[in-house]
C-alpha cells in the first residue's frame, strides 16, 4: 500500500470525505464555494475574518504536511484566526497538495520543532471532526472541533 492509499484509508476511518483532485478542478471548487474562512498560500487565497460567537460555518485551509500513518493533517496555526477557524468551524475544509505527503509523525519533527522553537508558536494536528464519549458515554461530534471534515487531494501540486 502506497502512502496516498493509507492516508486515504486512515482519513476515512474517522469519517473524513476525501476527494483527489487536479489544481484546475480545486479552482473550479474555490470559484463556486463561498468559504467563511479561506487560507490557501498556493493559490494566493486569503480570507481572513474573527470567529464571533456564533462561530464559524465553514473553513478551507492548506495543510502544511499530512501523515499517512494517521491520515492527519498538520497545520502551522501560530496565526490566532487560523487556529480558531479549525477549531469552531462547523465544517473545515482542507487543502491537501499530494507533495505534503508524509510517510509518518517522524517525518514532520523538524517542521514542529521549528514552529514551536519560540514561545507562542502552535501546531495542529487535525485527524478528523472531533468526537468525544465524556458526556455519560454518548458519542458527540463537533463540540472541541468541527463537526466534519473534507480533504481535497490536489495530486498535481
Amino acid at each position: 500500500m502506497n502512502n496516498l492509499e493509507l492516508f486515504l484509508e486512515k482519513s476515512a476511518l474517522v469519517g473524513n470525505e476525501n476527494q483527489i483532485l487536479s489544481s484546475v478542478e480545486f479552482e473550479n471548487i474555490l470559484s463556486k464555494e463561498s468559504f467563511e474562512y479561506i487560507d490557501v498560500p498556493s493559490f494566493n487565497q486569503l480570507k481572513d475574518i474573527q470567529a464571533g460567537e456564533a462561530g464559524i460555518k465553514n473553513a478551507l485551509i492548506e495543510v502544511d504536511y499530512a501523515i499517512a500513518e494517521t491520515g492527519t493533517v498538520v497545520i502551522d496555526s501560530i496565526n490566532e484566526n487560523k487556529r480558531l477557524a479549525t477549531c469552531l468551524a462547523d465544517k473545515l475544509f482542507v487543502a491537501m497538495p499530494i507533495s505534503k505527503l508524509v510517510d509518518r509523525l517522524n517525518d514532520v519533527a523538524d517542521f514542529i520543532e521549528e514552529r514551536t522553537a519560540d514561545m507562542g508558536g502552535y501546531v495542529a494536528f487535525i485527524t478528523g471532526a472531533s468526537r468525544t464519549a465524556d458526556i455519560e458515554r454518548v458519542l458527540t461530534v463537533g463540540v472541541h472541533g468541527p463537526k466534519e471534515m473534507k480533504v481535497y487531494i490536489l495530486n498535481d501540486l
